[in-house]
């Protein structure tokens, strides 16, 4: 099945994209979430390094579709694709289609396995619903309902397949279907009036039953494609695994006891014992006021809606970043129904035939949709009235031009309110919330769904029963049960808190043992590095028990802005890597640029083959300026911490020699400037392309260190572009030529005495590991979350097994025979 990637300027925007079209995909399709940066003053921007990551944790057999916002983004996204490995980048492809409706669309194509080219059409199809919102006043487009439909309408029953019916995901997904094609459809069940199939605000609030009929008509130029695909869908059980799905048809009860106790439902678990802090959130009374102008008034609902939209963004580049890529999925209903055309369509036509002012018909539409989705015998869709809600006061406040109440925490506390949405619970300060309690909500609410992505113990649903808890007292939590005790039960409490202890120090337990050394049962102990592009990334590693970083990738502090950083600024950067992993060794990639990684300010020349062209260190020796500003930095950190270099790319031996001539007149500099920097620094480069494996002799007597960068190393050796699709299926860094590389690239380091690693994504491989080892390797780098994994294989294997048990064996002739024998050993 495809896999999909969302990369936007704002971690919440792509988390919510990837919330939105998980649930439409009915969590079937691998999706993932690539926002913003890991700068809390400059939170605003693509990072490469999250997108690469993304792709790997999305990737599929069948390929993986990329979907971007704007500007950097596109930028970012072809940089990331330069740190897979050619097998994997093949199979990846860059999609113009629009974010949010492209992403809701391809995740309901995709789910129901369709090809990658069907997706993609599937994808750019969802420009439609924009194309009809930015028509001309003048040009006035009626909702489907409303336009003539021809005689000779195909008609075509389906009935509802899944146990869940038609909820947000398949909603989702039948709308994105529509959308594939040239061709409308008209959707209806139980005899009521047919709505458009490709408005969320209608199709969702259907409320379709298993077994109910859905009654289509459909025309158009591709109604017999369509009619094919929603029985193709129907067939896909609406893309739902019912042995996966829980049945929300029912609403839960809260347990009745006698023991004291207050109940609510069981949202997240955990033991939380703190201060109750209540939240408490009101909304500007609307009255309906006749204006002048309509236009203006629909022009300020655009502009309140882009800013929600933005705002989103920025929660879901936050949730990436901080917590998990699969965070953000949330936000995808979000921002489906604020770019829903009939919503829109209605409101503005009520504006404007009514004369009045758009936030008070704003808010009725809400209100409207809000009534409808509690209607809906389904809990789960009862539970998206909240998600309803919270988008639409968002714009709301944003027409009225009031700020938004904002739950800003002070110190640590138990958050007590009547309900607190997903964006507000992604907003929440981490360090200072111990738990949430709320009048309303249930377990698959998507705050509840976001307060156990991030480990915050929850109960929700209490009715007025919360009313009993104090502003300020001291309260205790019991997120698995349900249970809330008040400061009238000092003794539970404190059995509470001694609970939370224990919690506490297993959690300690878990990463001091991610923290110890990869040792084998024979005795032989590997160093386990991380490759990183920023100092939050840094703090992540060590405590996924990085023992040093291993490539820190520098482009990313020169990318999302219009000039270069200046020297004070990379140097603060590095020290503050260096700062975070806490006297390990860091080793830093010279700007690497080129190629598939464009800076725009850089006037990086346009080259009919940008691979082979200026890129790498061959770009920094062209511009030493901004090469030794690097450098200066660079030498400045390593005064004070174990501090590597490296240069990418280097193809001749020339090109170490004029870097290094570099390197020494800019320690020549600071020396005469008297600006401390190390003698002793070492200095290597990346094996990346083939011809440097002939020379590292010649290397070792320049040189302290090699790393094996396989993404590029597999390109070059294989001939194999990795952006090319067409050439995907040979693209792998298990071709027994790129094993057989490494193998000599190993022999030939040893044998001049040089130290080498390996920093290609192949290092963070699972089932590469135990090959690697039988190669020789010793020194590994990799992705922050395949560390604890990969430390754990070590510990589980010997050497000596590894080292006798396998060798690249000339007798296998093709990948797939490597790859059956590596599956099988």
């Amino acid at each position: 099945m495809i896999g999909l990637v969302i990369v936007s300027h704002s971690k919440m925007l792509a988390e919510g994209v990837k919330e939105l079209a998980s649930q439409m995909g009915q969590n079937k399709v691998k999706i993932e979430a690539a926002g913003g940066l890991d700068d809390d003053d400059n939170p605003i921007g693509t990072d490469p390094m999250k997108i690469e990551q993304a792709i790997r944790d999305a990737y599929s057999e069948d390929g993986v579709l990329v979907l971007m916002d704007i500007g950097s983004a596109i930028m970012s996204a072809e940089l990331a694709l330069d740190f897979l490995e050619d097998d994997m980048r093949d199979k990846v492809i860059l999609c113009e289609a629009p974010l949010v409706e492209g992403a809701i669309a391809a995740a309901a194509q995709a789910m129901s396995g369709s090809n990658i080219k069907d997706v993609i059409a599937e994808a750019k199809n969802a420009l439609h619903a924009k194309n009809v919102l930015l028509q001309p006043e003048e040009e006035e487009v009626l909702p489907d309902e409303q336009k003539e439909i021809p005689l000779e309408g195909k008609n075509i029953q389906i009935t509802v397949p899944n146990k869940q019916g038609l909820h947000a995901r398949p909603a989702a997904k039948l709308i994105e279907i529509v959308n594939r094609f040239d061709a409308t459809a008209l959707v209806s069940v139980n005899g009521k009036k047919p709505v458009s199939a490709s408005s969320i605000s209608q199709v969702g609030t259907l409320g379709a039953k298993k077994g109910e009929v859905l009654d289509f008509v459909l025309f158009g130029k591709d109604a017999d494609q369509l009619e094919k695909a929603l029985i193709d869908f129907r067939d896909a059980n609406f893309g739902d695994d019912d042995k996966e799905i829980i049945e929300t048809s029912i609403k839960i009860e809260k347990t009745e006891t006698s023991d004291g106790a207050i109940h609510g439902i069981a949202a997240s678990e955990g033991i939380a014992v703190g201060k109750s802090l209540w939240f408490r959130k009101e909304l500007p009374i609307l009255n309906k006021e006749s204006v002048e102008d309509a236009n203006h008034e629909i022009f300020l609902l655009h502009q309140s809606i882009d800013r929600v939209i933005q705002e989103l963004g920025a929660i879901q580049k936050k949730i990436t970043s901080e917590l998990t890529k699969e965070k953000a999925e949330i936000f995808d209903f979000h921002k489906l129904l604020l770019q829903d055309q009939d919503l829109l369509k209605e409101v503005e036509d009520t504006v404007r035939n009514e004369k009045c002012n758009v936030a008070y018909v704003w808010n009725g539409q809400i209100k409207k949709l809000e009534t409808e989705y509690l209607a809906m015998d389904s809990v789960y869709l009862q539970e998206r009235a909240a998600d309803v809600v919270e988008v639409g006061n968002k714009v709301l406040l944003e027409l009225l031009g009031v700020a938004k109440k904002e739950l800003i925490l002070t110190h640590p506390c138990i958050i007590v309110t009547d309900e607190l949405g997903p964006a507000e619970t992604m907003n929440l300060d981490l360090n200072l919330v111990q738990g949430i309690v709320t009048r309303t909500g249930g377990e698959t609410s998507h705050s509840a769904i976001l307060s156990r992505s991030l480990g915050i113990p929850a109960i929700v649903g209490l009715g007025d029963e919360i009313d009993q808890i104090k502003d300020g007292e001291e309260i205790a939590i019991n997120g698995g049960a349900g249970d809330i005790w008040t400061a009238n039960h000092p003794d539970v409490i404190a059995d509470l808190r001694k609970c939370k202890e224990l919690e506490e120090a297993k959690r300690l337990k878990t990463l001091t043992k991610a923290k110890e050394p990869a040792v084998t049962k024979d005795g032989k102990t590997y160093q386990i590095l991380a490759n990183v592009s920023g100092p939050k990334e840094a703090i992540i590693s060590y405590d996924n028990g990085a023992e040093g970083v291993g490539l820190y990738r520098t482009e990313f502090l020169f990318m999302n802005r219009d000039e270069a950083p200046s020297e004070e600024e990379q140097y603060q950067a590095y020290k503050a890597v260096c700062e975070n992993m806490k006297g390990y060794p860091v080793t830093i990639r010279t700007l690497d640029v080129g190629g598939d990684k464009p800076i725009p300010y850089l006037d990086i020349p346009a080259e009919n083959n940008p691979f082979l062209g200026l890129r790498g260190i061959r770009y920094c020796l062209q511009n030493t300026e901004l090469f030794k500003t690097q450098l200066r930095a660079i030498c400045r950190v390593s005064a004070e911490y174990d501090l590597r270099v490296m240069y990418p790319m280097v193809g001749v031996i020339e090109e170490v020699l004029s870097a290094n001539e570099l390197l020494r007149e800019v320690q020549a500099d600071l020396n005469k400037e008297g600006i401390p920097f190390s003698n002793k620094m070492k200095v290597g480069v990346m094996i990346e392309v083939p011809s440097t494996i002939f020379f590292i002799p010649q290397l070792a007597l320049e040189l302290d260190f090699l790393s094996i960068g396989t993404n590029d190393l597999t390109q070059y050796l294989l001939a194999l572009d990795r952006d090319n699709n067409s050439v995907a299926k040979y693209h792998s860094p298990f071709h027994p030529a790129v094993l057989t590389a490494i193998q000599e690239i190993l022999i030939r380091s040893k044998e001049a005495g040089i130290e080498v690693s390996m920093c290609g994504e192949l290092a963070g491989n699972p089932k590469a590991t135990g090959l690697l080892i039988g190669l020789g390797l010793e020194k590994f780098s990799m992705n922050s979350p395949a560390i604890p994994k990969t430390k754990e294989i070590i510990r589980g294997m010997n050497v000596v097994d590894n080292q006798t048990g396998f060798q690249v064996d000339s007798s296998i002739r093709t990948l797939e025979e490597l790859k059956k024998s590596i599956g099988e050993g």
